[in-house]
This record gives structure tokens, sequence and C-alpha cells, in this order.
């Protein structure tokens, strides 16, 4: 009777939650961005007239996957407006990626609670509102295969299937790549099975194929996507948006380089280290979501967002990294406000922030032992600077032009790097016991078995 009462407690939640997130969806939906008129009307448009036959014309510059949701969302044209229908792919694996965070919390921890936390978090992120509600964009789609493939391989798993599902739906799959690489290193498995990669690619590009699209178009698709622009930043909170002075060219190629020089010697790490618990490997699959795409050039302000859903993911199985996934959303947060607004301010303080991020949890990887949590007065003191600063960049651009305006905001903004960087260097250097995840989770299951069989 008391399971069956929590149990309907527990989906009286997450319905709540699921409520509250579409809700919020539905009141933004009208939001445009230069892209919608630009880019997704115009999809949907060629969609809606030519239907499936559209799928031998390369109408969009994305990937054939993205391509096959965008004709299907087309047929119901009429029931619903067209940017809402463009929106609900983005609001689909938006709650799969939610579902998924609560299987991931609840497998893990064996906690219901944390859980909930798990599922609501990501479903009414700030960054997963801004990207698909607001902006109408895709990157829950690529990033929930991310996330999958990360979770495979922690539960003990091959996640290269869903790491091959990442990369075919967008190229920025292969930011979960180094995480993947290291992974099957340290299972002893043959790198051949990485063949799935562009076997899974060309599979699901075979009915564009088949309906007369050209083999060069469908294979040069994320070649042709990066000689869009040149610019080594475009809103994004990475190195490059710290160095604006850097010569384009000789950015590129440094960029690619480093990128993949840590990408493989993280994959190294992760098959030489000891350490086999549950904890180590979702911080390796952090460290790769943010690592990738904080060293390559050309990134856009949502590439983050892989990163920044595992982060959420993360935090609650472990609570020591709930103020690592708070300033991953912040940081998403000032990256989108300065393409809606035009106020880039925040983007060199935002890719410090993200920098200092990367250090703390390459630290950690590591650490023999993990540090202590963080205390409630420097988290407190954090969260209400953070919120500070979002009123700041507001004024100044309120106040666009004005000298005081922008000194305020340049003003909190360096005290809010400079409070994170004390807090996570206390946090690095100091050396309690490791808390170990799978530890707490087999303490937790003894206690359980220990009540049900005691002993005579």
């Amino acid at each position: 009777m008391v399971r069956d009462r929590l149990a309907t407690r527990h989906a009286a939640i997450v319905a709540g939650i699921f409520i509250v997130g579409t809700v919020a969806r539905l009141s933004v939906w009208t939001y445009t961005t230069l892209d919608t008129p630009a880019y997704l009307l115009p999809w949907y448009a060629y969609a809606k007239e030519h239907g499936w036959s559209s799928l031998g014309v390369a109408f969009t510059n994305y990937a054939p996957l993205y391509t096959y949701f965008l004709v299907f969302v087309a047929q119901f044209d009429g029931l619903l407006p067209p940017l809402l229908l463009i929106k609900t792919i983005s609001f689909v694996f938006e709650f799969a990626t939610a579902l998924l965070a609560y299987r991931f919390v609840r497998r893990v921890t064996e906690r219901s609670d944390r859980a909930l936390w798990a599922f609501g978090l990501t479903w009414l992120a700030p960054a997963v509102l801004y990207n698909g509600a607001m902006w109408g964009q895709a990157d829950a789609l690529w990033s929930f295969f991310c996330l999958l493939s990360v979770y495979l391989f922690v539960i003990g798993r091959s996640g290269v299937l869903a790491f091959s599902l990442a990369f075919a739906a967008k190229a920025q799959g292969v930011f979960v790549g180094p995480f993947a690489l290291g992974a099957i290193l340290r299972r002893r498995e043959s790198l051949l099975s990485f063949v799935l990669v562009p076997l899974t690619y060309v599979a699901l590009a075979f009915p564009v194929l088949i309906a007369g699209r050209s083999l060069r178009s469908v294979m040069l698709v994320y070649a042709d996507q990066a000689g869009t622009f040149r610019e080594l930043s475009k809103n994004a909170a990475n190195f490059w948006a710290l160095v604006p002075f850097v010569p384009y060219l000789a950015g590129v190629a440094a960029g690619l380089i480093a990128a993949a020089a840590a990408g493989i010697l993280l994959a190294i790490w992760m098959e030489r280290s000891k350490r086999a618990d549950i904890g180590f490997l979702l911080v390796a699959a952090c460290v790769s979501l943010l690592m990738t795409p904080y060293l390559l050039p050309k990134m856009h302000e949502r590439y983050f967002y892989a990163f920044e859903i595992t982060a959420l993911v993360l935090a609650c199985c472990n609570p020591r990294y709930w103020l690592v996934a708070f300033v991953a959303q912040l940081n998403a947060v000032f990256s989108y406000i300065a393409y809606d607004h035009n106020v880039t301010t925040a983007i060199p303080f935002a890719a410090a922030q993200n920098g200092l991020l990367l250090a703390f949890l390459v630290q950690d990887l590591r650490a023999r032992a993990q540090a202590e949590f963080i205390s409630l007065r420097s988290g407190a003191t954090y969260v209400v600077l953070a919120f500070s600063g979002l009123a700041a960049l507001w004024l100044s651009a309120e106040r666009a032009g004005e000298a005081w305006a922008e000194v305020l905001a340049l003003g909190v903004l360096t005290g809010l790097v400079g409070l994170l960087g004390l807090i996570l260097l206390r946090m690095a250097t100091s050396r309690p016991a490791w808390i170990n995840v799978v530890a707490q989770v087999q303490e937790s299951v003894n206690r359980r078995r220990s009540k049900k069989h005691p002993s005579n």
C-alpha cells in the first residue's frame, strides 16, 4: 500500500513537471530569431509543398536525419502553426532527454528523489528552453544520443551505436568521441567498432539517395557547414572568444590540432586510470563534451548543449557538482543573450568560466581523492552575484552607449569569474576521502538487504 502511494505521488510529480515545461514552451513558441525566416520557415515550406519527394533535394543544410523529421512534421500542416510544428521536433527530443536523465540517475544512485530532480532540471533548464522553445534549434537531437552513449558506457554496455547516431544527426556529435574512444579502450574492445560511425551515417542517408539526391551532397554536408562563415567564434564561450586577434587560418589549424590532441590524451588517460567508479566516467564524459567545443574553432553558442545537459545529470548523481551545472547554464544564457540582444560583453567572461570548469573537471579526473563539497555560503554568494550579472547585462543593453552601465556590467562579471575561480581552487586542492558514488549505492543496497534478511 505504501509503495503504491509513493508510486502514485511519483507519477503525479512527473506529470506536474511535464505540464509546467509544456506550458513554458507554448508560452514562447512565437519567439523568432534571424534564422527563423532565413532558414527554418523556408525549409518547412519546401517540405510541405513537395512532401517526401523533397528528400531528393538538398533543401536544408542539415544531415538527412533532421530532414526526415522536418518532412514528417510538415505532413501535419494545418493542425498546428508551422513554427510550432518545427519546434515540436526539439520538444520531443527534449522530453526524451529528460526521461533518459531520469533513468540515468535512478540507475546510478537508486534514489527516486534525485531522479526526479534530473527529470525536472533537464526538462526546464534555461539552456534547453532557450535552444528549442525560443530559437527552434534542434540541438536536443544530437545531444540526446550523446547522453545515451554516455549512459550505455556507464552501465557497462557499448555506446558506439548511440555515438554514431549522434554524429549522424549533426557533426557536433563528435564532441562525445574522445569519451567514447576512452571507454572502448578501457573495455579492451576493438577500435573497429568505430566503423559503425560512417556506416550509420550512410544507412540513414539511404532514403535520400534513393530519392535522387547526389552522393556528393550527402557526404559533404558537414564540410559545407564548416565553410559557412569565417570566424573563430560565433558567440561561443570558448578559448577563441578570449583571443579574437588570432588570424583566422592560423586559429583554425591550431584549434583542430589542439582539440584532436586533447581528445586523444583524454582517451589514453581514461584507459590507464585505475579508477573504476561511475563518478570518474561521468566526469570524463563532461570533460569530453566541454573540452572539444572549448578548443575547436568556428563554434556557435549552442554547441555546449550536450555538456550543459550532462553536467545536470552529474550534479544529480553527486551534488558536489551542482555549481558546475549552474555555471554551465549561466554561461549558456550569457551566450544566447549575446546573439539575441547583441550584447557580447559577457562572452569573454563566460569563456573564462568555462575554462575554469574544464580545469576543475580535469583535476578531478587526475585526483585519487575527491575534494570537499562547496560551502553553502560560497555557493549562495555566487548565485546572487550571477543574477546580479544578468541584471547588469540587461541594464547595459537598455542603456547602450552609456559608460556607467557598461562599467557596472564589467565589474560584476569580473567579480563573478574571480569568485568562481576561488571556489573551484579551494574545492580542487583539499583532499578529504574519495566520495565514491558506486560505494554509496552499494552501501544503500546492503542496508536494504540487511533489513529484509536480518542475521540471527
